[in-house]
């Protein structure tokens, strides 16, 4: 096969008794671990975490830079087919996203070559004894907080592991102060793994235009890297921190079925599973814990339930300027959706950090309920408007003097409740009723179920 190089982009990848390095066109972007977690890994472990790293950080690259493909020095992943599936199913929303056809997108990634120079690829998985503790995903988000609450009321010894995205500028400050913290209060073990390749998603600064592409085989690539830490710690689960409504799919004027968040849907997670079950020879599980709540449901039971939990809450990906001094930008659709959620339910948003009022004609475009024009991602997708107009509408309840709320309840989907009669209140009932109580959900181990389903009604449903 003839290939005109310059139509590819070339990575390749090497490991020392740190961690891993991936070199993209030469240049190196480093991924490192404690001494003592990656050290004590069998080589072909290293080598088959490298692989899938070298592969699953850049293997959308070549759709963003105008690439024909990558020549990879590395072998080819063993779990490729794993990321082809969650890639393929991301496309159709991430184009809607960018403003392409899915069609387009799909047959763009279809057509990538992927050429391997590494030899034939590693195949590798070993069990060990498991103990009773998980890794969890962990960003200080209301479900990794909720998780590791779970996990201590269940009895599971918990291991908070942080993936820093470099693309997000002052979140690792906010994050790492918390982290201190925490691990002071609850005597929590934590990891922050600095993992540079995570800067091949910010297309400002790797000189592309800004895509949501890349983001659909991201909970696979968290796996592996959380391999080390899984095996190191003998974990018997890892908890992502994947809600209800990440099974939510939307329209699509193409005709596909499309989900915002594949990668988070109860389905994924349970391939993940076996992702898992296949590296450790079935020692450890995958799985979510907070799967059968809604976003304002894990609100309602984390800051009811675990109020001194809830302080550290943190979702803003600290992007804009304000967020060099606050975990809260309060300038994105993120932080307009999780203060609607605390203040909907009637707890105090400045405990959680958040500095400034959003409920103000300033901020309605960050609002879906709003038809805010300044949403992004899930927000701009409309499938959280429902739940949104929900929290919006008991916070106009509990201030009814809030111009800004009287505002919105001209248009709400509730508008024209009066009394204890009346459709709008009917609507509103049913509507309370199914975002606050725990759903169907698949993807919790099974010897969990019954104690996660109980701890969750009990708060819900007011003991």
């Amino acid at each position: 096969m003839l290939l005109n190089r310059e139509d590819y982009l070339r990575v390749d990848a090497e490991y020392d008794g740190r961690g891993l390095e991936i070199r993209l066109n030469g240049d190196p972007y480093r991924v490192g671990y404690p001494s003592g977690v990656w050290g004590g890994l069998d080589e072909d472990a290293k080598k088959l975490i490298t692989d899938h790293i070298a592969f699953l950080s850049t293997n959308y690259l070549p759709m963003v830079l105008g690439k024909r493909g990558i020549i990879y020095g590395t072998r080819q992943p063993m779990l490729d087919s794993f990321s082809f599936k969650s890639t393929v199913y991301d496309l159709p929303s991430t184009a809607l996203l960018d403003g392409h056809s899915a069609v387009e997108y799909i047959r763009r990634y279809y057509n990538t070559d992927f050429i391997y120079e590494g030899g034939e690829t590693v195949v590798w998985g070993k069990g060990y004894k498991p103990r009773n503790r998980a890794i969890i995903s962990f960003t200080s988000g209301k479900e990794s907080l909720l998780t590791l609450a779970v996990c201590m009321e269940l009895g599971i010894e918990p291991i908070l592991v942080n993936v820093v995205e470099p693309s997000n500028i002052w979140e690792e400050k906010h994050r790492r102060g918390l982290l201190k913290r925490m691990a002071a209060e609850f005597g929590v073990e934590y990891h922050m793994i600095r993992h540079e390749p995570g800067v091949f998603h910010d297309g400002r600064r790797m000189g592309y235009k800004p895509s949501s592409l890349g983001w659909g085989s991201q909970l696979l690539y968290y796996l592996v890297l959380f391999l080390p830490f899984m095996i190191h710690s003998r974990a018997r689960y890892v908890f992502f921190g994947n809600e209800n409504s990440c099974d939510k799919e939307a329209p699509h004027p193409e005709g596909f079925r499309t989900n915002y968040c594949f990668d988070q849907s109860s389905g994924w997670t349970q391939q993940l599973d076996s992702v898992a079950r296949i590296l450790t020879n079935g020692s450890a599980r995958v799985g979510s814990l907070v799967g059968p709540l809604n976003e304002i449901a894990v609100t309602k039971v984390l800051h009811e339930a675990y109020p001194d939990l809830a302080k550290y809450q943190m979702s803003c990906f600290c992007e804009d300027p304000p967020a060099e001094e606050h975990r809260w930008c309060c300038a994105c659709s993120k932080c307009a959706r999780t203060n609607a959620f605390i203040r909907g339910l009637g707890y105090d948003p400045r405990r959680v950090g958040f500095w400034e009022d959003m409920f103000t004609e300033e901020h309605a475009n960050l609002f879906s309920a709003l038809n805010g024009e300044k949403t992004f991602g899930f927000d701009r997708s409309g499938l959280g408007r429902e739940e949104q107009e929900l929290a919006l509408y008991m916070a106009a309840q509990r201030e009814p003097n809030n111009r800004f709320l009287q505002r919105y309840m001209e248009t709400s989907i509730y508008n024209g409740i009066s009394g204890e009669g009346g459709a709008g209140n009917e609507r509103f009932r049913h509507d309370y009723e199914f975002y606050m109580t725990p759903q169907p959900y698949p993807a919790i181990p099974e010897e969990l179920r019954e104690g996660v389903y109980a701890l969750y009604n009990h708060v819900l449903r007011g003991g």
